[in-house]
């Protein structure tokens, strides 16, 4: 019986970390940018990342683009960020998503447009693309 309540635990636990990544962690990172994590910025994204803002920057691709994002990240003085989908395909192993990239500075809220892309990497999911206007 004590075996079986193992297996059983092992099994939920399991399912519960498929159930995890089976959605991208967008909320987790939005809140890495807002924490100025350089860590875990650097974890979701792909060492092939592009990162593509608004004019007049142009965009990046690999460690420059990664460094690019984290500098971003550690210059912010956003309190609150969340990316909110409109809608989400998939494109062979990719998952692209569109929608509105929010940000709470003191209290003032501002959005921009995003294009996101996912791809998973040794288990987990990781930006390989993401493009955003400028915020307003």
């Amino acid at each position: 019986m004590r075996q079986l309540c193992v297996q059983l635990l092992l099994l939920i636990l399991a399912t519960g970390e498929a159930l995890a990544q089976a959605q991208p962690p967008r909320w987790q990172l939005a809140a890495a940018f807002v924490k100025r994590d350089s860590v875990a910025l650097r974890r979701f994204l792909t060492s092939d990342v592009m990162i593509w803002p608004p004019a007049p920057d142009t965009a990046r691709r690999g460690s420059v683009a990664i460094r690019y994002f984290i500098d971003l990240a550690l210059a912010s003085r956003v309190t609150q960020s969340e990316f909110r989908p409109r809608s989400v395909t998939t494109d062979g192993a990719y998952l692209i998503e569109d929608g509105a990239w929010t940000f709470t500075h003191r209290r003032t809220k501002v959005s921009a447009r995003y294009d996101l892309r996912w791809r998973q990497v040794e288990g987990r999911w990781r930006v390989s693309f993401l493009k955003w206007e400028l915020f307003r």
